[in-house]
């Protein structure tokens, strides 16, 4: 049998546990809104919550009181969580809500960091790439408004001859070799 001052200390013990479930349920509420988890995700993380709450409580109780479940466990649980829940859940979920905003601001921080140094390194980069791609850029444009000017002008020019002739020469050639089927390009 266990002494009477022991197990008053196993009591505390596991109102002490109960306060710390009843401080991860906070935690895993604000990490939950933060994340905004749709249905599927919530419901995941709530499973995992409990598994891994009851590993942890498990784990307590095992190193506390080896793992003995009494009536007492389950009342000082239950009190330690509603202790907790009552009497600290408010200031802790601001707390934590406090701490979240703080880490989103820092990681804004460190990206914009992050995206200012990178735009350091690449701005040697772009310059190389604008001061060669611009007056190419222009040589292609003027390239190829001369080009079209050019094939208008040949076309205007010679461009029907230039069609018949070709299908002059398909037509000798159809008849010296069978490959070269003629087909007549209207």
């Amino acid at each position: 049998m266990v002494p009477l001052l022991d197990q008053f200390y196993y009591f505390a013990l596991t109102i002490l546990i109960g306060v710390v479930s009843g401080f991860c349920y906070d935690l895993y509420k604000v990490t939950r809104g933060n994340l905004r988890l749709k249905r599927v995700g919530t419901a995941l993380g709530d499973i995992l919550f409990w598994l891994i709450l009851t590993a942890v409580v498990f784990a307590l109780l095992l190193a506390g009181n080896w793992g003995e479940v009494r009536l007492y466990v389950l009342l000082g649980l239950v009190i330690g969580a509603l202790i907790y829940l009552n009497l600290l859940s408010k200031n802790a979920t601001r707390l934590l809500q406090l701490v979240f905003r703080l880490i989103n601001r820092l990681w804004q921080i460190l990206i914009q960091m992050v995206s200012i140094v990178w735009k350091i390194i690449c701005l040697p980069f772009r310059l190389v790439y604008l001061s060669v791609a611009i007056p190419l850029g222009i040589l292609g444009l003027v390239f190829n408004k001369t080009w079209w000017g050019i094939k208008f002008i040949l076309n205007k020019l010679i461009g029907q001859p230039i069609k018949r002739g070709r299908k002059g020469i398909r037509r000798k050639l159809a008849n010296i070799f069978p490959i070269f089927e003629y087909k007549d390009d209207k």
